[in-house]
């Protein structure tokens, strides 16, 4: 290349031109090739994304098979040890009831025993059957703290809680368009005359039956003390009885071997479960990755090879590019200018030289800054 460029002649506007067109080729092949890798590194992604997905569901639907199996074995023995528990359970329910039977006879004899007795008296001196009740007793003849308790929580109910409850039922149902006056005057009349009416009730049961019969009654109060007690200690029995965890009483033999031979199988069963998951973890599983890979990775390999062809041919495009755009910086961009480095500007600087408008470099630069564009072309 001459020292000055400028007094160059026309061949070194076509080399510029060719070199600045070799890089245009070149980048916009390396874009192409771009677009091409970026289109097959996705489709890589996808297949080998596609593969291993497959693995794990195809892994997990047959390790899953393999559970399900087992999992309906199990079911099954558990069905059978639940209806062996239950068979047992009814078995210690029988004893027990059975026990409870024998060891209350007594006290339960001897309840229906006073009770007849006291049935017999009360009829033989005509007191009325409702005196015989506990209910009874409580109100008008307790004995002891508890039954004391019992008698005040009665009649607070019988004068308090059912006159108020009488009265805000009216109130709701039947006094709701009622003046104010109204309600309060039927609020205070409703429970007062519940309230007499009750005492009297009370009082009359007192005069009629207590007062007339009090000796019957506290005769009669003996034979319900003794039901009382023959209650308290059948209840006793029961609940020691039904505390007592000793199982050795009620003929259990054959339905604890049952339920140990039913546990011995469930432990089999899930044993053998154990090592048929760990054999397909370790082998089945690595032989149904391997099936697999053996079918679909060709595909993947194929992929895999066409990336990396591009992949290099735009390596060899980029590294062309590189060299092409580093001799054009080098030798032509500090002489002609960036704004002069296009195809069509040099391809019109190449037609006035070789229209004789010019003879060097520089003349064909003035010339073509000063018209703006080349003479017009002959074909």
């Amino acid at each position: 290349m001459a020292e000055n460029v400028f007094n160059e002649d026309v061949e070194f506007l076509i080399r510029v031109r060719d070199a600045v067109a070799e890089k245009d080729r070149l980048t916009e092949k390396a874009s192409e090739l771009k677009g091409v890798l970026k289109k097959q590194e996705k489709e890589l992604a996808s297949e080998e994304k596609s593969v291993q997905d497959e693995i794990a569901s195809t892994t997990k639907k047959r390790r899953g098979e393999v559970e399900e199996g087992f999992d309906k074995q199990i079911s099954v023995i558990k069905s059978k040890k639940k209806k062996a528990e239950s068979e047992k359970e009814k078995t210690i329910d029988a004893g027990r009831e059975s026990r409870i039977r024998e060891e209350a006879r007594e006290h339960v004899e001897d309840s229906k025993e006073a009770e007849k007795e006291l049935k017999k008296l009360f009829r033989k001196n005509k007191v009325p059957r409702f005196a015989r009740t506990k209910l009874f007793y409580v109100m008008f003849m307790p004995d002891g703290p508890l039954e004391f308790a019992m008698m005040l929580v009665s009649y607070l109910v019988l004068l308090a809680g059912i006159p108020a409850l009488i009265t805000w039922l009216v109130r709701i149902l039947f006094l709701k368009d009622a003046s104010e006056k109204t309600k309060t005057i039927l609020t205070i009349l409703i429970p007062s005359v519940l309230i007499v009416i009750f005492l009297l009730i009370i009082f009359m049961i007192y005069v009629k039956v207590k007062a007339r019969h009090r000796e019957t009654l506290r005769l009669g109060r003996k034979y319900r003390n003794m039901v009382s007690r023959n209650d308290r200690k059948i209840r006793e029995i029961k609940r020691d009885i039904e505390n007592d965890t000793d199982e050795s009483l009620y003929d259990l033999e054959a339905v604890n071997q049952k339920l140990d031979e039913i546990s011995e199988e469930e432990e089999a069963i899930r044993e053998k479960k154990s090592e048929a998951l760990k054999a397909f973890d370790e082998e089945t599983a690595v032989n149904i990755k391997n099936e697999i890979e053996a079918r679909r990775m060709p595909r993947v390999e194929e992929l895999r090879g066409q990336r990396d062809t591009v992949s290099a041919e735009l390596e060899s495009v980029e590294r062309a590019l590189q060299e092409k755009s580093l001799e054009i910086s080098e030798n032509y961009v500090s002489h002609l200018g960036e704004d002069l480095l296009r195809p069509d500007k040099l391809e019109d600087m190449i037609h006035i030289m070789r229209s004789g408008e010019a003879a060097t470099v520089s003349g064909a630069i003035a010339c073509y800054r000063e018209i703006g564009k080349a003479p017009a072309r002959k074909e």
